[in-house]
């Protein structure tokens, strides 16, 4: 028997078993409950987001077709932090005043970046404001509960009748393939094409924080910087990307 046969065996055997499932990933729940806890309010607790998480696995080994070119543990980690990141809208903790102030500065960044045409500086959008670079970047502090970054909070892929977020494409659902996985191709298509827009430091963030998966402390060393600045850069990147997202859905 090869390995990869024997392998696969093995993780069939562990998705038929919700005891040793989650012996298996267990720790990949606690990975993604510590990263989302260092973006959320006191009031959260990291046992009821590894609650949520524990959901997602067993939901998400229902759900997985072994049959699909995805892998186990690719699809679960969607799975999983979807579930706990829906614990938390369940909250409803992002204030009112919160959403409008990533608004405000969302829109100061679109509307500087088009007058400029190229990437907004942090100056410029401050003079936008009418505020001081130390209050935008108060404001960037602020928002930074809204940084969570995921595949549920991305521009859903519209039908003829209807929309499909990108779990749906992952589960592999033959009835939407192939016309649907080409609006979905499109899509990560728009997304690859505004990260490559993102200013040099911001995309270096993004490739060492979401791609190496450095903490923010270690990132904050990589780049010379306080880990308090990098939460601000990193809050400044989803600003943009929602932005040039948005931007670009509206010009299609």
């Amino acid at each position: 028997m090869s390995i990869a046969k024997n392998y696969a065996d093995q993780q069939v055997s562990i998705l038929n078993n919700p005891e040793a499932l989650l012996k298996e990933y267990l720790p990949l729940i606690r990975y993604h409950a510590d990263q989302l806890m260092r973006r959320t309010p006191d009031s959260i607790e990291l046992d009821d987001m590894i609650d949520a998480g524990v959901l997602g696995l067993l939901d998400g080994a229902k759900r997985f077709d072994s049959t699909r070119e995805v892998q186990f543990k690719t699809f679960v980690s969607y799975r999983v932090r979807g579930a706990m990141i829906d614990y938390l809208r369940a909250f409803d903790w992002m204030p009112r005043g919160l959403r409008d102030t990533s608004k405000a500065l969302q829109n100061a960044m679109m509307v500087v970046e088009q007058q400029q045409g190229r990437p907004a500086e942090e100056d410029e959008i401050a003079q936008y404001l009418g505020v001081s670079l130390q209050e935008y970047r108060q404001r960037l502090d602020h928002v930074r509960t809204m940084s969570i970054v995921h595949f549920d909070d991305l521009p859903s892929v519209m039908g003829e009748d209807d929309e499909m977020n990108m779990l749906d494409a992952l589960e592999g659902d033959p009835e939407l393939m192939p016309e649907r996985q080409f609006l979905v191709n499109e899509f990560v298509n728009r997304l690859a094409t505004a990260i490559d827009g993102l200013p040099k430091r911001e995309g270096v963030l993004l490739t060492l924080y979401y791609y190496e998966e450095l903490t923010m402390k270690e990132v904050a060393l990589v780049l010379g910087l306080t880990e308090s600045r990098v939460s601000q850069i990193h809050s400044q990147m989803v600003v943009r990307l929602r932005g040039m997202l948005k931007l670009d859905e509206e010009n299609v």
